[in-house]
């Protein structure tokens, strides 16, 4: 019997760099094959989007199961582009936030998902260096489509509304916290959480990593107690809670290895392979 019926994993701080654009370990590539060889169904489960994963995702990973992307907001097929599961904001919160928004000197991205599965962006600035732009190329994705306001986008009364938002900020510069105060301002309306250092992301309500594994595990009609989950950041914590097994990355937030069974090595030290080697290959030791 084989120990897990799904596997999901986070990207961005536990299989991908978080900060700049760098490729899989091929450590991290091996031991996801490894898994797949093993016939145990693997995905991912991120904020970024089903479009990322299809053409931008660094490695050549063959995903064949559903992804859970855009921070739960979109289930689809990676290889095909396929949404299974698409789950906008209300677009009178939509334009609450974009009213909001516009009134504020952040760099804020708006992503609207297209019948395709392809996602295009919407950013409010361009980065004030090419390093910055790099960054944010990173972060948020590209290409992009620049805007010097948001609230015209969403004024018809027809318009399509977003599939989530992403504000960046380093709040040791600005002195503010994002979070608290887009949470105040939006929670319950819409999901509001910390993705990274730098970025707050607004979803539907109840709209979360976890809802989406929940969702995944109902289409491929898998128990959420047969999963096993890794990820490093707090916007990782539903999903592991709705999977029967988390393990946190050693780079994790203390939030996040609270709620973990086992904690891996951290990212530098490819610690999702020595995660996946021990716990679903069943070897143990080094690499």
């Amino acid at each position: 019997m084989r120990p897990f019926d799904l596997v999901i994993l986070d990207l961005d701080g536990t299989i991908l760099d978080p900060f700049k654009r760098a490729t899989i370990s091929p450590a991290v590539q091996a031991a996801i094959a490894g898994v797949q060889a093993a016939g145990v169904p693997l995905t991912i489960g991120t904020g970024r989007t089903l479009d990322y994963l299809r053409h931008q995702l660094p490695g050549d990973l063959q995903l064949l199961y559903p992804a859970v992307t855009t921070q739960g907001a979109v289930i689809g097929h990676p290889s095909s582009g396929q949404v299974l599961v698409e789950q906008d904001l209300p677009l009178a919160d939509a334009r609450a936030l974009a009213a909001w928004v516009d009134q504020e000197p952040f760099m804020t991205a708006f992503y609207f998902l297209h019948a395709d599965g392809s996602t295009h962006v919407c950013r409010n600035r361009v980065g004030e260096t090419d390093d910055e732009e790099a960054l944010l190329h990173h972060l948020l994705g590209y290409p992009a489509i620049y805007c010097a306001q948001f609230a015209p986008l969403l004024a018809a009364a027809d318009a399509h509304p977003p599939i989530k938002v992403i504000t960046y900020d380093d709040p040791t510069k600005s002195g503010r916290d994002l979070l608290v105060d887009m949470d105040a301002r939006f929670t319950p309306a819409l999901s509001i959480m910390r993705t990274h250092v730098w970025l707050v992301e607004a979803t539907a309500p109840g709209v979360d990593k976890g809802s989406g594994l929940r969702k995944l595990c109902e289409l491929l009609q898998v128990d959420p107690q047969r999963v096993l989950a890794i990820g490093d950041s707090e916007n990782d914590i539903p999903m592991m809670q709705a999977a029967g097994f988390a393990i946190a990355m050693g780079n994790a937030t203390p939030a996040v290895k609270a709620v973990a069974g086992w904690i891996a090595p951290d990212i530098a030290e490819d610690g999702a392979a020595v995660a996946l080697r021990r716990w679903v290959l069943g070897e143990d030791g080094p690499l």
